[in-house]
């Protein structure tokens, strides 16, 4: 291994010279729950925190998404959607940003940008399932428990 320059990546090149490039400071709002999703983001440097909040106003933290995430993936593949989370800055962000439009044309000339969303959109969906699974695992040992708790 040759220490020196960092290896470029061509392809991320290419798809980063064809978005807009926003620098968001630490706890601002990137993204903002029920407004209309546009726009796919790509974290260059820094790190977001996706959440939720409920009726009353408190935050529910869903995951947290660091350099080389996609955000705003789920609003592409189905028009008209509204963004389902809130994102903020959990450090000073630099973000790229491009419209699902020009992003679907970028996809016909080079695919692999596709697939490296599809990738990522594959891992969170696994890392989702594990977490139901134990939620579930816990909820019927937490059931079992009780049942044996009880005098027969």
């Amino acid at each position: 291994m040759v220490l020196g320059k960092p290896q470029t990546d061509p392809t991320l090149e290419w798809f980063l010279s064809h978005c807009h490039i926003h620098k968001y400071p630490s706890k601002s709002t990137l993204i903002h729950q029920g407004e209309k999703a546009e726009t796919l983001y790509y974290i260059v440097k820094g790190s977001v925190a996706v959440l939720i909040k409920d009726e009353e106003g408190k935050e529910m933290i869903l995951s947290y998404l660091n350099q080389g995430d996609f955000i705003g993936e789920l609003g592409l593949f189905e028009e008209g959607q509204e963004r389902s989370a809130w994102v903020r800055a959990k450090t000073a962000c630099e973000v790229a940003e491009i419209s699902y439009k020009k992003f679907r044309q970028l996809i016909q000339v080079n695919p692999d940008i596709l697939m490296r969303l599809s990738s990522q959109m594959a891992r969170r969906l696994q890392v989702t399932s594990e977490k139901v699974g134990n939620l579930a695992f816990l909820d019927v040992t937490r059931s079992y428990r009780s049942d044996a708790a009880e005098p027969g």
